[in-house]
């Protein structure tokens, strides 16, 4: 009787999962081709901190010349990386006018890199919208032109899109789908698209704004510190009063985040425990939940084959039988459903589901205990003491303000 009504407690747990998935990929804002007339498309500058990119900023920088909008610059900033990351981007700054090559300088005390780099790159920017893109993006034609036309027909002041998710290693297929799929329950009915809501947020891979409200906030100044800076600075428009928006980008870009174990464990523990606000109870409440949806079923359909392979056959064992399979069929459904803006994995991954969520499980606790620790995390070279607050060490006012002082940097002309 235990079994059974733990079995039934876990599939209506499942079925209440999977609505929450449909909620959130029914809610999702779609883009729409553009309706604008050239003429009457803006300026925009797009920005691209590259940090140790060399495998990848080519792809990137190719496919963004390759737009079909008709009026914009490229400002490629090579944020002091260590590999031929810089070499690549002025070769393009030669060949294509549109490209401006920037060097970027060390980042003050209390500033994360990619702050630093952006803050320092917007200083050669001159267009009327930034549109900021991460170097392991590769971005479609119609791209920037459907992003800008979303923006400006929504009259909004920043946008981001949730991106179509490349999966290429053993361990991307292993990890991402589970984890992937955790974020979407943090907000299934698009609350960050409503004004009256607290909820803000924004995917850092691809951020659109207009130069004025970027500029009236302080831009990525505002957020030095944080070590989820896409989310800070969609925080600090929204609390302002301006209108940001989060709309479904699988028609405009892709993004392979990392393409091993050492780069995606270092990815995510930098920032994981923070993208759960840093509370324990969300950890462990986050971890059960995973367990129970993906694990639990596997567990529970071993279980049932061996009661009736040893004939231990109970009235209760065929409506058992009848739900664990039930919890299999839904879970199938979805790991479909999630599949909208996953590339690279197949019908058997599925089968993968527990252990990508052991995986996910140690990845979230690891990451809990560099922040409760105080140890640091590693990215890129760089390293950062990350606190319960989301920003790192040192994290005083006096510090940051000396920061900000030594942060004025020169933008008469490209490095």
């Amino acid at each position: 009787m235990i079994f059974f009504s733990f079995v039934f407690a876990n599939a209506i747990l499942i079925l209440f999962m999977f609505s929450l998935t449909v909620a959130f990929y029914t809610c999702l804002r779609g883009v729409e081709r553009a309706k604008i007339k050239d003429q009457n498309l803006p300026f925009v500058s797009i920005l691209v901190p590259a940090r140790n990119e060399e495998a990848k900023i080519e792809r990137c920088l190719d496919s963004l010349l390759l737009q079909d909008y008709p009026n914009f610059e490229l400002v490629v900033i090579d944020d002091r990386s260590t590999d031929r990351t810089g070499e690549i981007i002025e070769s393009y700054a030669k060949r294509d006018s549109r490209v401006k090559y920037v060097r970027g300088k060390d980042a003050p005390t209390g500033w994360i890199g990619k702050c630093n780099a952006l803050a320092h790159a917007v200083g050669y920017a001159s267009g009327d919208w930034y549109i900021f893109t991460d170097a392991d993006t590769c971005h479609e034609k119609n791209s920037i032109r459907d992003a800008v036309a979303y923006s400006i027909s929504n009259k909004t002041d920043l946008v981001s899109f949730v991106p179509m998710q490349e999966l290429g290693s053993f361990w991307e297929k292993l990890v991402m789908p589970t984890l992937l799929s955790s974020f979407v329950l943090g907000d299934p009915f698009h609350s960050v698209n409503n004004p009256r809501a607290k909820r803000a947020y924004a995917y850092g891979q691809y951020i659109i704004c207009r130069r004025t409200s970027y500029d009236a906030l302080g831009g990525h100044q505002s957020v030095r510190d944080e070590i989820v800076e896409d989310h800070a600075i969609a925080r600090v428009f929204k609390e302002n009063g301006y209108k940001i928006l989060v709309a479904d980008g699988k028609t405009l870009y892709s993004v392979r985040m990392y393409t091993d174990l050492e780069s995606m464990w270092q990815g995510w523990t930098k920032n994981l425990y923070s993208l759960i606000d840093s509370h324990v109870f969300n950890l462990f409440a986050i971890i059960l939940l995973l367990n129970f949806v993906l694990v639990a079923p596997f567990l529970e359909l071993i279980a049932v084959a061996n009661m009736w392979v040893q004939a231990e056959i109970s009235p209760l064992l065929p409506p058992i039988t009848i739900l664990v399979i039930a919890q299999l069929f839904i879970l199938v459904l979805w790991f479909r459903r999630t599949a909208d803006h996953r590339a690279g994995t197949k019908w058997w991954h599925f089968f993968w589901l527990p252990f990508g969520c052991l995986s996910v499980s140690v990845l979230q606790l690891h990451a809990a205990y560099l922040v409760l620790s105080g140890s640091k995390v590693n990215w890129k070279g760089r390293q950062y003491t990350v606190n319960t607050s989301k920003t790192i060490q040192p994290n005083s006012k006096k510090k940051l303000d000396a920061a900000l002082d030594s942060a004025s940097l020169s933008t008469d002309g490209t490095d």
